[in-house]
């Protein structure tokens, strides 16, 4: 194991001579890695003839590796097939308005205004007091004590639930209508 990290630093050194590096599959697969280059074609070119050894494998010497470690590069003159540009997203087809928080809008403030100048007591007063016969605006903040006396106040007499309510359905139509960028 130390020799392996003795000559593994002598490769990064630069301190290992070529025909060492091209013996040994491991360190000529690290070289190639590490600097880019053959050391088994630098060698022939500069024509020095390395042996094969008896670990190597005579595919390894054309460029096919069977080592799964080592990474088989297709040369650049095999040009792969270029796939097709990617289908463009349908576009929904949304109109952008929120039909329920307009009808909803709408309702909360159409309520809220009549309940303000006429009352819901007109249309259901479940209430038999003479209170109740005579002030018909329900109070948004008491609508379970609807059958007594404190679910009811004067009409035209606006308080803040009343506001609220009217505010609330402003908003609503409002963002009903907004349409979606």
């Amino acid at each position: 194991m130390s020799d392996s990290k003795g000559k593994l630093q002598q490769l990064l050194d630069g301190e290992l001579d070529p025909s060492e590096i091209a013996n040994d599959p491991t360190l000529s697969s690290l070289a190639e890695r590490i600097y880019g280059m053959d050391i088994k074609a630098l060698m022939a070119e500069k024509g020095i003839i390395t042996p094969i050894s008896k670990d190597e494998d005579p595919a390894t010497s054309t460029g096919i590796s069977s080592n799964p470690m080592v990474e088989v590069i297709p040369e650049a003159s095999s040009l792969m097939a270029i796939p097709p540009p990617p289908a463009p997203i349908p576009g929904t087809v949304a109109t952008g308005r929120k039909p329920l928080f307009i009808i909803l809008g709408l309702l909360a403030l159409g309520v809220s205004i009549f309940n303000l100048i006429v009352g819901l007591g007109e249309i259901y007063n479940p209430c038999t007091s003479d209170w109740c016969s005579q002030n018909m605006k329900l109070n948004w903040l008491s609508p379970h004590q609807i059958s007594s006396d404190t679910g009811w106040g004067h009409v035209g007499t606006p308080g803040v639930p009343d506001y609220a309510m009217i505010a609330g359905g402003t908003i609503l139509t409002i963002l009903g209508l907004r349409k979606k960028a």
